[in-house]
């Protein structure tokens, strides 16, 4: 019997290259179903498994993908090139024993310090809020600092003003983009890169200002990690070793843009009768600050929500490590591998009404878990998700305690639809007027 061949979707036109590789993949699934090969060019395919099936296969088969896609174009390879690799040399074998039991000290103390950088991001923004005025304000730049505000503090305390750290955090994003795109002769050679000059560039500046400031009583990552490190170290050195930690830090606990706090804003000011219920929610808590997510349950389902419209992570690559059999075709070993967060979320199969933002969808847990991955899948993952959920029901519950929110009737509604790339960024502004719910709210806030 003849074995049945994958189906496969040819998208190496140019139409379906402008189309971005989201709305390409919805394309294939919607006419040849949740097991596609996408054919990007002559040198280039990968197999998309989408529907739960696919994504069960996936977390009872983890060591058959491989987190790392062999290539340096990958995240990850983006990632090692992005921070260095100095710390892993064998020659400095004791400097990486020092720094691990700097991490452990990073660890025991994280929490403490994470929140906080939390709570003062936060209150600056529901001041910078109550500053508008009433006047629509676009939440992207708003959401950004916010982002920034409330994690690169307890990295790299003050070393550099917040709109350089959002500024150098663009350029990250720009040299992952550019990794992501460019062909293969150019990114062999990375370091050559412009992008790439300019991430490394503000990370190795980040560095160089939080060690120009510390003294007996800083209190950060930073601090931390340096005191692990020979004294005899040059300033260079000292950065050398000092950017894997931090920058792989930076990364896995940003919230990127403020994305995920920018989508629930931007929602909840087309939920007029959402926003007076969560406020009553939240006028129970002791401290909003301070009092775990399931406190508020509605705020967290709210969050939830925003994310399953606007995961993170809208897809996510694997490369198969050996031969394999899923939903009935055999998958070759060395086969990249493309999941899909961004369609499952919005399968009808498993979400009513799956296009629509309802606030109180989370308040009963999805029949099938496997259809809710804003982050991906593992252990990581998962500590991840706590991390920047709570940091977004802070947020959230701050600014519903105080304000009613609107869009801009003047909003453009294709400013709304996010670019579907690796991040899910609105096309433009998103301008929202916060109005404080009464003179006594306001007078609270303005008193902060």
């Amino acid at each position: 019997m003849t074995e049945p061949q994958i189906p496969v979707f040819d998208a190496s036109s140019e139409f379906h290259q402008n189309l971005g590789l989201l709305k390409v993949a919805e394309t294939a699934m919607r006419k040849l179903g949740d097991v596609v090969m996408i054919r990007a060019s002559e040198s280039r395919q990968m197999l998309l498994l989408t529907g739960t099936e696919s994504i069960r296969y996936w977390k009872n088969h983890q060591g058959q993908f491989q987190t790392e896609l062999g290539d340096i174009a990958s995240n990850a390879g983006t990632t090692r090139i992005l921070i260095g690799d100095a710390l892993e040399r064998p020659e400095n074998a004791a400097i990486w024993d020092a720094s691990r039991s700097g991490l452990a000290e990073v660890n025991a103390r994280w929490d403490d310090w994470a929140h906080r950088s939390l709570t003062t991001a936060t209150r600056a923004l529901v001041r910078d809020l109550a500053l508008t005025a009433e006047a629509p304000v676009d939440l992207r730049p708003i959401c950004s600092l916010w982002a920034v505000r409330a994690l690169c503090p307890t990295l790299f305390g003050d070393a550099l003003p917040d709109q350089d750290m959002v500024d150098g955090l663009m350029q990250i994003e720009q040299f992952y983009f550019a990794m992501s795109t460019k062909d293969a002769d150019e990114i062999a050679h990375p370091e050559r890169l412009a992008e790439f000059q300019q991430a490394r560039g503000f990370l190795d500046r980040a560095v160089r200002a939080g060690l120009a400031q510390l003294n007996d009583e800083t209190s950060t990552v930073l601090a931390t990690m340096n005191k692990c490190l020979p004294e005899t170290l040059s300033e260079e050195q000292r950065i050398d070793f000092l950017r894997p930690t931090l920058g792989r830090l930076l990364l896995e606990k940003l919230n990127i843009d403020g994305l995920g706090l920018l989508w629930t804003l931007c929602h909840l000011a087309q939920s007029p009768d959402l926003v007076p219920e969560m406020a009553r929610e939240v006028g129970g808590c002791a401290d909003l600050y301070d009092a775990p997510d399931t406190e508020t349950p509605l705020c967290y389902s709210v969050i939830q929500e925003a994310q399953r419209l606007y995961p993170e992570l809208p897809f996510i690559y694997r490369i198969t490590s050996k031969e394999m059999e899923v939903q009935g075709y055999n998958v070759p070993p060395r086969t990249t591998i493309l999941f899909a967060p961004w369609l499952v979320h919005r399968d009808g199969r498993y979400w009513d009404t799956p296009n629509r933002f309802d606030g109180h969808r989370f308040l009963t847990p999805p029949e099938d878990r496997n259809s809710y991955l804003p982050f991906g899948i593992g252990p990581r993952v998962r500590s991840r998700s706590r991390f920047l959920q709570h940091q977004l029901s802070v947020a959230v519950r701050a600014v519903v305690a105080e304000f009613d929110l609107q869009l801009a009737p003047d909003c453009k509604r294709g400013n709304l639809r996010p670019i579907l790339r690796s991040t899910l960024a609105p096309r433009g502004a998103v301008p929202v007027a916060f109005r404080y719910r009464t003179a006594a709210t306001e007078a609270a806030t303005l008193a902060l």
